[in-house]
């Protein structure tokens, strides 16, 4: 019996032997991924300067300019500086990648906030810069820095499922005083993120529009609304105490709102502050809610754009098909506002999660990144991070038009918290 169990031992243990052996040998046949060298150009396109001259960029403008391919289903980013000519050379993991470049340049003593995204690029096999064609060119606009920005934005609620408190603070980060008269507040269709984008005619052109779902204008006739560097406004969903409002939970909508500059009321009577001033809706994509403008708590896209001109609510003359509205390809035909991205300020893309950079609506020229607060109704907001302080106190905010990096996450939302200052016209201002 002995005999018997030592044979089967030696016996199992020569099998083990030789699968070992097996599986060794297949791991020795299995495919070594190889990394890709990829060629990747950033063209720059001409641009006008402030006296409205179109000019092009000087070639020292690629002098330490980088190129970053994050490759988001393997967490890794890798960025490569340019060469001379504008031509990034990387080592890749073959992947799909988004492909951006961000930078501020000057020229003739103004600064050009430079920012380009390409989405979803297929970098499979080896590019070399003699192959190097539209799909592996990221094209940018050198844009104006605008001193016009969102402060912070709280949009994902408050705990309890509450969320009638969402608000948008708007500031002056530049030197000179900025007339706010026609300026609008728009959200940008997809209203709710989702890696299922839209396409858009092909007559449009390439991150040459955003496309709003709701514009809501601020009045005035052209210089009746001044905001002074370091002032700021704040726009609310609903400009009430919600911190009296108790949620489901047992705690409160958080902060108070019943002092802003303008609320956005859709017509809803039992919950308008007739103390605050109604902003106007100038276009609405499908039916207006008249109950309340209640905006995705996963996040939404917003821009500042500026018309120049007073706009009214179907008016046939200003909202025409194909011209200042365009449809999503191959959909029913619901119109939505066809915003120029030169006359676009300032945008904000909000995201579920920094996981999610596969949702973004925004062209990057205008916002290369996204933030997020990371959940639904955490009572979390998202604000500018401060760089510098003027000579008075107030803040000077990092606007690089790449929301990635210029927003963090704050644990409550507050309006002007770092000293921002009230306009002198605001109902409010002491």
């Amino acid at each position: 019996m002995k005999n018997i169990f030592s044979y089967t031992i030696s016996f199992l243990l020569a099998l083990m032997s030789v699968s070992c052996v097996q599986m060794m040998d297949a791991a020795g046949d299995a495919d070594i991924i190889r990394p890709v060298e990829v060629a990747y150009k950033v063209s720059i396109n001409p641009f006008s300067d402030p006296d409205g001259y179109t000019v092009t960029s000087p070639t020292e403008w690629f002098n330490d300019m980088s190129v970053s391919f994050n490759n988001f289903s393997e967490l890794v980013e890798t960025s490569v500086k340019c060469d001379a000519d504008g031509i990034a050379h990387a080592s890749l993991i073959p992947g799909i990648y988004n492909v951006t470049v961000r930078c501020t340049k000057e020229y003739n003593g103004k600064q050009y906030i430079i920012n380009g995204l390409n989405q979803n690029v297929s970098l499979i096999h080896d590019i070399a810069p003699s192959q190097i064609d539209e799909s592996t060119t990221i094209s940018v606009n050198p844009v104006l820095g605008s001193p016009l920005c969102f402060r912070e934005i709280f949009y994902c609620g408050a705990p309890g499922y509450y969320f009638r408190n969402q608000f948008y603070e708007i500031y002056n980060n530049g030197e000179e005083t900025v007339y706010l008269d026609h300026l609008c507040l728009a959200q940008l269709h997809p209203s709710n993120a989702t890696t299922n984008l839209p396409e858009w005619p092909a007559e449009d052109g390439k991150d040459k529009y955003a496309y709003g779902v709701t514009l809501w204008q601020i009045p005035g006739e052209g210089h009746d609304y001044p905001l002074q560097p370091g002032e700021s406004v704040v726009i609310a969903q609903e400009a009430n105490d919600h911190t009296k409002q108790i949620t489901s939970t047992g705690g409160t909508g958080l902060i108070d709102l019943s002092h802003v500059e303008w609320e956005c009321w859709t017509g809803n009577p039992q919950r308008v502050n007739p103390e605050v001033e109604d902003l106007s809706y100038v276009f609405w994509a499908g039916s207006v809610n008249t109950m309340q403008w209640l905006t995705s708590v996963f996040g939404s896209a917003f821009c500042l754009y500026q018309p120049g001109r007073k706009l009214e609510f179907n008016d046939a003359d200003y909202w025409k098909e194909g011209v200042t509205t365009s449809a999503v390809v191959g959909s029913s035909g619901l119109q939505y506002a066809r915003m120029p991205v030169v006359d676009i300020l300032d945008a904000v893309e909000l995201i579920p999660t920094m996981s999610d950079m596969n949702m973004k609506r925004i062209p990057g020229i205008i916002d290369s990144g996204a933030t997020s607060v990371g959940g639904t109704y955490v009572g979390k907001s998202v604000c500018r991070k401060v760089v510098d302080h003027r000579a008075d106190g107030t803040p000077i905010y990092q606007d690089t038009n790449n929301s990635t990096d210029d927003f963090e996450v704050m644990d409550v939302p507050t309006i002007r918290r770092n000293g921002e200052r009230t306009p002198s016209w605001s109902k409010w201002a002491k």
